[in-house]
């Protein structure tokens, strides 16, 4: 995928977030909820495109629906952790597409 370094790096000043915070930051985080939600390691593996390692992972394969219904709970999981009303003075910034 070309130009994505240049897309995140946009993405992150306009969500004014830390310099810091990459692809890789949020990938990690992604894994972590839903570590947090009991899903299993082949699964989480599954989401973030992991490929297995194991020989048993060799005959798991994950059905799409299956996979996408694991984000769609991981996602409304973080929601659910970003709501303002939970964080004194936090506030969520709408991110908008931008002309190229």
């Amino acid at each position: 995928m070309t130009g994505f370094k240049k897309f995140m790096a946009r993405m992150v000043k306009l969500g004014e977030l830390p310099p810091d915070v990459t692809a890789h930051v949020l990938r990690h985080s992604f894994a972590s909820v839903a570590a947090d939600l009991d899903m299993t390691e082949i699964t989480i593996a599954a989401l973030i495109g992991h490929r297995g390692r194991s020989v048993t992972s060799r005959y798991v394969h994950s059905a799409d629906a299956v996979l996408l219904a694991a984000a769609d709970r991981v996602a409304g999981e973080i929601a659910r952790r970003m709501e303002p009303s939970k964080h004194a003075g936090a506030e969520i910034v709408q991110l908008h597409a931008a002309s190229a």
